[in-house]
């Protein structure tokens, strides 16, 4: 098994209060390295572009108006939003596992905000799928969310596919190959980069049925 991710997103903006949530947009991309804070996918295969949830959902659920409210109060509050992919966003919605936004887990179901460390509850398959370790609210976010789903293998094999791409890329102009083989090194080379762009025209072409 492999970990969930390399690099931990961080809520870094320290400024003025916006108005509104949307406009921590870019502050929310950077600071969750232009990825999606539940899946680790980057926003660059997205056509129609990323959403902004709310961890604690602004419209729960719940009855009780009074207890919606404390709800409602946090909406333009960074520390509650995340960075995250149309699919994620759609899923969760307005789903949350109590009736206080303070309390993220509940009889078997919950929610792990994404800036803390996901490697401790979520995990990849040698192939870039998504399981979730012994955590009721891992387990609880990958059914809801529909973490298992295929296409966030995909989009992570590709990227694995592009960093070691690079790689040899930095390798064929730092290091002297014999003669005899830089040809065949070469070609290889190529033939990996058609072979890379092939796919991620595929998935461009066809965005809508991958990411139904």
């Amino acid at each position: 098994m492999k970990a969930f991710r390399s690099k931990h997103p961080t809520r870094t903006y320290t400024g003025t209060p916006k108005a509104k949530y949307s406009d921590y947009h870019n502050e929310l991309r950077e600071d969750f390295n232009h990825r999606c804070g539940y899946t680790d996918c980057s926003d660059k295969w997205w056509q129609d572009g990323f959403h902004i949830d709310h961890f604690a959902p602004k419209k729960p659920r719940i009855k009780d108006a009074a207890k919606k409210t404390k709800f409602a109060l946090l909406e333009h509050e960074y520390s509650y939003l995340v960075y995250a992919c149309p699919q994620i966003n759609r899923a969760k919605k307005n789903d949350w596992p109590s009736d206080d936004p303070s309390i993220t887990e509940k009889d078997g179901k919950g929610y792990i905000d994404p800036c803390n460390d996901f490697n401790l509850y979520f995990e990849r398959t040698d192939t870039g799928g998504i399981v979730p370790k012994d955590n009721p609210s891992a387990i609880y976010m990958w059914n809801k969310l529909k973490l298992y789903l295929l296409r966030y293998e995909l989009y992570w094999r590709m990227e694995q596919l592009a960093i070691k791409k690079e790689r040899l890329s930095v390798l064929s102009r730092t290091v002297n190959l014999p003669a005899e083989i830089a040809p065949e090194v070469l070609s290889a080379m190529n033939d990996l980069e058609a072979e890379y762009n092939k796919y991620e025209k595929y998935l461009d072409i066809n965005y809508r049925e991958i990411i139904r």
